[in-house]
């Protein structure tokens, strides 16, 4: 995990979210803007990668400015940093097409994941993806968010055996481009494209 996050960002300008696994605990030490959790490190913020192969330690820096207030209506992107079977809490880093610091933090609640009646949560979506949502009360604390509409859903997935991206192939169908396991997500209709803007 540790070589293929490092050849894909030494020469990139790769952006990654909170929840992204970046690394294992046996071989890097997490720095500025990580978090550890089990035998890995995560991406506690968005932003650029740094990795300090002398020190084996991997970092990651912001950029981002200070965020405007959310409103009802606003669409949201950030990565799924909790997933319990009813519930997904997602760390907020753009707020319609624009990166905020410090993020904010929203919960969706199974009811409003998909049209579809699930039994849990991670038969749409699960930890560390990266979702577009809508903010459908702003005067709560955290938000409170949807990921019911076209344009809404995960936009981004890493398979939950190797890490490696998933690959569209069907209708919220997924496949590992690395091991080729199969899963399921509730995804936007231009899931994958590496496009995070929301277009009206």
């Amino acid at each position: 995990m540790t070589l293929d996050i490092y050849n894909r960002i030494k020469d990139t300008d790769e952006l990654v979210f909170p929840g992204t696994r970046l690394a294992v605990t046996e071989e890097f030490i997490g720095g500025q803007g990580t978090f550890s959790e089990g035998n890995y490190i995560y991406a506690a913020v968005a932003g650029k990668v740094n990795i300090n192969i002398e020190k084996h330690e991997i970092s990651v820096m912001s950029k981002a400015k200070p965020a405007n207030v959310p409103r009802n209506g606003d669409i949201v992107i950030g990565g799924v940093v909790n997933a319990s079977r009813q519930m997904i809490t997602i760390s907020v880093n753009y707020i319609n097409n624009k990166e905020v610091y410090p993020t904010y933090t929203m919960v969706i609640h199974v009811s409003q994941i998909s049209r579809e009646y699930l039994d849990s949560v991670d038969e749409a979506v699960r930890l560390a993806d990266i979702v577009r949502a809508k903010v459908i009360d702003a005067k709560t604390i955290p938000l409170q968010g949807s990921l019911i509409g076209s344009q809404l859903g995960v936009i981004l997935a890493g398979c939950s055996r190797c890490g490696r991206k998933l690959e569209k192939i069907g209708r919220d169908k997924l496949k590992c481009s690395e091991c080729s396991y199969f899963e399921k997500r509730t995804t936007t209709i231009d899931y994958g494209s590496g496009k995070l803007a929301f277009k009206t």
